[in-house]
């Protein structure tokens, strides 16, 4: 185990000093930043839809959920540090090159014109994420206590736990909604000119939503104790996998629809970008997006044999946030590149991707440091 912290502290480090030197460095650090925003995305995205999944189950009344609950829950909690660094990075180096709106000398429309919604401020757009987030991540904390009074069995004077914990979910997934509204304006709209979507904001959180359950399958492995050879029960590997299935039907849904009006309005401003993601030199990305965030998994999971082999399902939410990935790569890196110079197959691109992960990873090790007594599993005896 010292050995794989050593390894994480390293790809950590290393994605640091590699993008720091290649930022300093070069004479166009734009799709250097736009590779940073995609990992910002990415993993805020999965880490705070952790929580989102536990409130999800709850709604639902879902049993077999429990054993990944808590470990969604610490795994929005534990990322906090790193999800506002990553923010003030972005915010102090590289807003000015994603955000045309960032300075006014490029906010022109060609006529000498400044056109800018109160919205694109730099002032504004520090402070709504600082109140977006906050009052997402309050919400969480108080919601973790909730679940951590719960699973004590303690009795609480004056309220309906129960009840209170399902209001709290809501208030969980609202924030949620918040939060990742802003997010998605801002990353996959704010940094086209003109470029609008009301569909946009739900494609991004299913995004989300789909990745998270399947990432959280992958840390089970890592963070949540079992005997030497002990298996997953049955019944937990197949309701995860029809989850994942669910999940994949509904994104494809999202996408059609976010096309499909663009397609309609067929107004240049909104489908040129659009098409970008799809055509040239994205093409080859955009298929292999499509073949590992839909096809792959919808097909493979139609399959029981697939649902109830972990080895099989472990690969499968490997190609799922695979997917998730490429899908935000595609949405903000095809605004800045043409994509002749693909920055993910750099050395600097492929070191962010590992140093978000590794990040990821160390903030749940390290929150199981500082709090040893809260426990990343909460059994129940669902039978299916």
């Amino acid at each position: 185990m010292r050995m794989f912290f050593l390894i994480l502290a390293f790809l950590l480090v290393n994605g640091i000093i590699s993008f720091a030197y290649s930022v300093s460095t070069a004479s166009d650090p734009t799709t250097l930043w736009a590779m940073f925003a995609v990992n910002f995305c990415f993993f805020l995205g999965i880490t705070q839809t952790g929580i989102v999944f536990s409130a999800i189950m709850r709604i639902a009344k879902s049993q077999w959920s429990r054993y990944f609950n808590r470990l969604g829950e610490v795994l929005t909690l534990s990322f906090i540090p790193a999800a506002f660094i990553m923010f003030l990075v972005l915010y102090l180096g590289g807003a000015e090159h994603l955000f045309y709106w960032y300075s006014p000398d490029q906010a022109h429309d060609g006529h000498g014109t400044v056109h800018l919604s109160p919205w694109l401020d730099r002032d504004f757009f520090i402070w709504r994420y600082v109140v977006t987030m906050g009052l997402f991540y309050f919400t969480s904390f108080i919601y973790f206590r909730g679940t951590r009074i719960e699973e004590r069995g303690e009795q609480v004077l004056g309220y309906d736990l129960k009840k209170r914990m399902n209001v709290l979910a809501g208030f969980v997934m609202f924030f949620y909604v918040f939060a990742n509204t802003n997010v998605a304006w801002d990353f996959g709209m704010m940094i086209i000119k003109h470029f609008e979507s009301t569909i946009f904001p739900a494609y991004y959180w299913v995004g989300n939503v789909f990745a998270a359950p399947a990432f959280l399958f992958l840390l089970s492995h890592l963070f949540i104790a079992r005997e030497p050879g002990e298996k997953l029960a049955a019944n937990y590997l197949d309701s995860m996998g029809k989850l994942l299935l669910g999940f994949a039907m509904l994104w494809v849904y999202m996408f059609w629809s976010q096309h499909i009006v663009l397609w309609y309005a067929d107004l240049p401003h909104l489908t040129k970008p659009v098409f970008k993601q799809m055509t040239g030199n994205f093409q080859g990305i955009f298929v292999v997006m499509l073949l590992a965030i839909f096809i792959i998994p919808f097909l493979a999971l139609l399959f029981r044999r697939i649902k109830l082999s972990e080895l099989s399902l472990t690969a499968v939410a490997v190609i799922i946030c695979t997917g998730v990935w490429m899908n935000r790569y595609l949405m903000v890196v095809s605004v800045f590149s043409d994509g002749t110079t693909p920055v993910l197959a750099t050395y600097t691109g492929v070191s962010l991707i590992f140093a978000g992960l590794a990040a990821v990873v160390l903030s749940l090790f390290f929150f199981n440091k500082v709090f040893p007594g809260i426990s990343l599993q909460v059994w129940t005896d669902y039978e299916g």
